[in-house]
């Protein structure tokens, strides 16, 4: 190859170091409604035990958080999260059994997606990815 250029050089290194990054999300027919962040808000909230200490590690206000939730559910037909209100022992939320089932699924389809990008990207980006 002529490396002519600064161009042509800086082109090499740009095509050796791009690897593909996927994003999944489901949707229905009229609008996205599932996809990274909701995964990541219900993953947070299973590992905190709280949806408002969730939505604080993400930097989302609660009413955005429980949004964000509701109309999911709303879409889907089927609770996520169980939440119950405090008391002398606290409130907090979990997912329900519904709601790992669909974050299951979901985490499984992305890595799934990611995979068979990486295996097909060289088809397309062919030397890229080498040291």
């Amino acid at each position: 190859m002529d490396m002519d250029t600064l161009t042509d050089v800086n082109s090499i290194r740009l095509e050796k170091s791009l690897r593909p990054s996927v994003q999944v999300r489901l949707a229905d027919a009229d609008s996205i409604f599932f996809g990274p962040g909701k995964a990541r808000l219900m993953e947070t909230v299973e590992r905190t035990g709280s949806l408002q200490e969730a939505c604080k590690e993400m930097g989302l206000s609660y009413s955005k958080g429980s949004h964000m939730i509701k109309n999911t559910e709303r879409q889907l037909g089927i609770r996520l999260v169980e939440r119950w209100a405090g008391g002398s022992g606290g409130g907090g939320s979990r997912l329900t059994g519904e709601g790992k089932d669909l974050l299951r699924r979901y985490q499984d389809l992305c890595r799934r997606v990611q995979a068979d990008t990486e295996q097909v990207f060289p088809e397309y980006f062919p030397g890229t990815g080498e040291s």
